[in-house]
């Protein structure tokens, strides 16, 4: 009764952000003034690099470099459904530590478990502006104190078919809420990769 009455409390306290399919364009979502011309020759030279089936790992550490560029502070990662579709696998986080890298790999997909194992879950994105207080790392606090972060924002990327291909998550080293850039640069990192999941499992197929 207890960790049912935490997990209401977390959906409660939890923001969230819309879910974004990869052939749906949002409407309240405007480019920011950072979103030159070199920002999108990046996006389509990640489409080009999905067009010449480069290798989904490549072409996803290649995405969230990107996205990274657009803000100092920022640390990204793509986490994946395991086989089993019960835990989470990792893709790719250039800029975390290996070390936490390992703790989250294979951790489960459920109601509780951190900012990405609980967005792709819900199937919606969750927004952790303060780590130290969020119901949902309860689990993780520890491992997120170790490494100096303290907010974390998780977004489903989602199929054309809104099935959960995996997640896209941001963090940062200050408890903080992500503000219309962020947004906008979630929504550009989840429609391509996408992209690139759903292209790779065509050609596997």
């Amino acid at each position: 009764m207890a960790d049912q009455k935490q997990t209401e409390l977390a959906a409660a306290k939890t923001e969230e952000m819309r879910v974004v399919r990869p052939d749906v364009a949002p409407p309240d979502i405007v480019p920011p003034v950072a979103d030159d011309g070199q920002f999108r020759a990046e996006q389509e030279r990640i489409k080009e690099m999905i067009a010449a089936d480069a290798p989904l790992s490549e072409i996803l550490s290649n995405l969230v470099l990107m996205i990274e560029a657009q803000s100092p502070e920022m640390l990204c990662s793509i986490l994946l459904p395991s086989d089993d579709g019960n835990h989470v696998k990792h893709a790719v986080a250039p800029s975390l530590p290996q070390d936490y890298v390992k703790v989250i790999d294979g951790s489960p997909i459920g109601p509780k478990h951190g900012s990405c194992g609980t967005a792709m879950y819900r199937g919606r994105p969750v927004i952790v502006s303060d780590i130290s207080t969020d119901p949902l790392w309860e689990e993780y606090r520890n491992f997120a104190w170790a490494i100096g972060v303290a907010a974390c924002w998780s977004t489903p990327i989602m199929s054309s078919k809104a099935k959960v291909l995996g997640s896209f998550a941001m963090y940062y080293r200050e408890p903080r809420t992500p503000d219309g850039d962020e947004r906008y640069l979630t929504d550009v990192a989840t429609k391509l990769a996408a992209l690139a999941i759903e292209h790779n499992a065509k050609r596997q197929t």
